[in-house]
């Protein structure tokens, strides 16, 4: 292993996004990467995910630490020693937005509700804080929000310094422990004026105004604590564009206000579940209506009838129930099924008839596959996908065994 040390630059520096350097180290880890002597790209740590850019024109896709080196994964490798960077803004800026945000609602929290943070979780499609506390209302959540704000509309300066770990009490700064490895000369803080003092090796940006905006977008009890969704920036802005789209056109589709939205699905969800009602009704009766003409096709034979029919992706439940209405009568025999995706037989026998229709179950459902079960008078099996003729094969080979025995 190299002696030598990355200088990291996004320390003192989360603006510059291109810079020279030199490979120290070159290795692999299962990948190609190489060490440089300084570097701006920040790697994965304290919940902040890594940047992204080039090196020489190569795309940089991870970064990490490994002790005192920086490693930069390539797309593929890199021969010259002297290197040119290039950090994508866009990433870096939304971190540095999103991640001093984090800081300012973390503090709001703690004034707000005396809720401490223990969990900070950043990526591409989500930010979550988890926070020490089980009784959170919604009451709460707003005034935090207004708080958070509040200091981004002040437009507070936002610095970075390094202390003596030993003081850290002294200066108020907010951390769960000590990291158990610094890269740097002392404990580096993040500090948003008179608001919030922050252990913390991430990029921020330089006043609070550029974060633009903090919103509260979900909540969630998780356990003994309370995860947080949120955005800042960019990501807040675009979540307000995304919700404000599809409440414009569900305004439109239901014609009405964005306001009356609530009272318009209200509606809709009542006239469903009386559709609904109305729909199981009709169905019970045309079940009962089949199931009659069925008994009538198949008269008593020696105080036996058996009916036998397939049905081309036929809703399991209904086949389920028109099945139950068949053995309802003396002497009957049903050998049901469907085809479809998850087909489904149903072998059923009215209850003063002796036979055990487990046994007619298992060589049925070796034609299609799939396994099943039940009581001797009512068994059912399949849930694979088989056709109509395949299903109709193997009520004939539950038929056979019928007569048989």
């Amino acid at each position: 292993m190299t002696s030598f040390k990355t200088d990291r630059l996004y320390y003192n520096d989360a603006y510059t996004l291109e810079f020279s350097a030199r490979i120290i180290d070159r290795t692999h880890f299962g990948k190609i990467a190489v060490a440089l002597d300084r570097t701006y790209f920040y790697a994965t740590g304290g919940g902040q995910p890594h940047d992204i850019g080039t090196i020489n024109d190569i795309p940089v896709i991870d970064v990490f630490s490994e002790n005192d080196l920086v490693y930069h994964v390539l797309e593929h490798k890199i021969e010259t020693p002297d290197v040119t960077c290039k950090i994508d803004g866009t990433r870096r800026f939304d971190h540095m937005q999103n991640h001093s945000g984090q800081h300012i609602l973390s503090q709001a929290f703690l004034r707000v509700a005396e809720a401490a943070t223990v969990g900070f979780h950043m990526s591409s499609e989500s930010l979550t804080i988890d926070l020490e506390s089980t009784a959170l209302d919604s009451d709460i959540f707003a005034r935090v929000e207004a708080l958070s704000n509040q200091i981004v509309f002040e437009n507070r300066a936002v610095t970075a310094r390094l202390i003596d770990p030993a003081d850290a009490e002294k200066h108020g700064v907010r951390m769960r422990r000590l990291p158990e490895q610094m890269y740097t000369s002392g404990l580096r803080i993040i500090d948003i004026a008179n608001f919030d003092i922050t252990a913390c090796g991430g990029t921020h940006v330089a006043h609070t105004g550029e974060i633009g905006v903090i919103k509260i977008v979900k909540t969630e009890k998780r356990g003994d604590k309370i995860r947080v969704e949120f955005r800042c920036g960019l990501r807040a802005l675009n979540d307000y564009h995304d919700k404000n789209r599809i409440i414009n056109r569900l305004a439109s589709d239901l014609t009405c206000g964005y306001t009356e939205l609530p009272d318009a699905v209200t509606r809709l969800r009542d006239d469903l579940q009386l559709a609904q009602r109305a729909l199981k009704t009709a169905t019970t009766q045309l079940l009962i209506h089949e199931a009659a003409s069925l008994i009538a096709e198949h008269p008593l034979t020696d105080g036996i009838r058996v009916i036998v029919r397939a049905y081309e992706q036929r809703p399991i439940d209904e086949l389920r129930a028109l099945t139950s209405a068949l053995i309802e009568n003396a002497g009957t025999i049903a050998l049901m099924a469907t085809s479809g995706d998850k087909a489904q037989l149903f072998l059923a026998r009215s209850t003063d008839l002796p036979h055990n229709m487990n046994i007619y179950l298992k060589p049925a459902l070796e034609t299609i596959g799939g396994r099943g079960g039940g009581q001797p008078s009512f068994v059912q099996g399949g849930g694979v996908s088989a056709t109509l003729a395949q299903v109709e094969t193997a009520l004939q080979t539950a038929l056979q065994l019928l007569v048989i025995h």
